[in-house]
């Protein structure tokens, strides 16, 4: 059997090609990268019998079009962006047998921001220092054009297909509410402002892979300045530079950071940062390390 392939006629705003990311290379300033919406990543492949680390297609937005060159078994995951199959609306989180010239649409998001394609078999791609997964700022790969072709792997790899339950799905929304862990430099603004910080309503102004920026009525005050001596950032970690405006990294965040930090988003909230569209609302709640641990392993079960 040959191994089948996606056209990308055209790519939307952002399409790209992203698995778990690759860990264990920041110590050389390379950040993980990987899928925004990790949860999303790892059910669609799931559900087609992949690994959970395989490579699928990560659509941003609208106006993404991609034609079937070969019969595939699809997963359709993450954001509601109201994907239709010639024509015809399609399922979310259910097995979709595509055929040969069938065309898949990704047109008005209606929930969330980042859809996944998980394909069975996977995605052929360049491999970089172990994973296939695009991180166009250190030259890993780009974003894929009009034209191009994708190859996938039409063979099972013989791991049962898990199918997803109502309870497996999560709901987005334009206001979240996000656990954060505190940090150790939390000292280093003013009591009044954190006591802002864990109660206001704070506006998603403008976001990429990389971070998002936020913004509310009051500026954040330091107690001597915003920059610190250079510390490691993670997915999640919450930077307030001199505009007193709180900043959340991402996957594709830098290694280290100079800000002072006021916490970290917990793991199990990510998703919601990865499907937040400009104009969202956040709010936070600070959680202990030890509670924080207690839902990612009831998260997990």
């Amino acid at each position: 059997m040959s191994d089948g392939a996606i056209k990308v006629i055209e790519p939307g705003l952002m399409l790209t090609i992203q698995d778990l990311g690759r860990v264990g290379y920041q110590d050389i300033g390379v950040p993980v990268s990987g899928a925004l919406d990790r949860y999303a990543l790892i059910l669609g492949n799931r559900m087609v019998g992949n690994e959970d680390h395989a490579a699928g297609l990560e659509v941003t937005y609208s106006g993404a079009e991609l034609e079937c060159l070969d019969s595939l078994e699809i997963v359709i995951t993450g954001a509601d962006l109201s994907v239709q199959l010639d024509g015809e609306d399609v399922e979310r989180y259910a097995l979709l047998h595509v055929e040969q010239g069938q065309v898949l649409t990704f047109n008005q998001p209606k929930a969330g921001v980042r859809a996944y394609i998980c394909i069975a078999g996977g995605v052929k791609s360049p491999v970089y220092l172990e994973s296939q997964s695009t991180y166009e700022r250190g030259g890993f790969g780009k974003r894929l054009e009009s034209g191009e072709v994708i190859h996938v792997a039409s063979q099972s790899n013989g791991i049962a297909q898990y199918k997803a339950s109502i309870e497996d799905i999560p709901t987005y929304t334009k206001e979240v509410t996000l656990r954060v862990i505190e940090s150790p430099y939390a000292d280093k603004f003013t009591a009044p402002s954190i006591d802002y910080f864990y109660q206001a309503e704070y506006v998603m102004k403008k976001g990429d892979r990389m971070g998002c920026v936020l913004e509310a009525g009051e500026q954040l005050k330091h107690l001597d300045g915003a920059d610190i001596v250079s510390n490691v950032t993670t997915f999640g970690t919450i930077q307030v530079p001199s505009s007193g405006q709180p900043m959340i990294l991402l996957a594709d965040r830098q290694t280290t950071g100079g800000y002072a930090t006021l916490g970290t988003v917990i793991t199990v909230d990510h998703y919601k940062l990865a499907q937040l569209p400009p104009g969202g609302l956040v709010r936070f709640k600070k959680v202990t390390l030890k509670e924080a641990e207690s839902i990612l392993s009831d998260w997990r079960k």
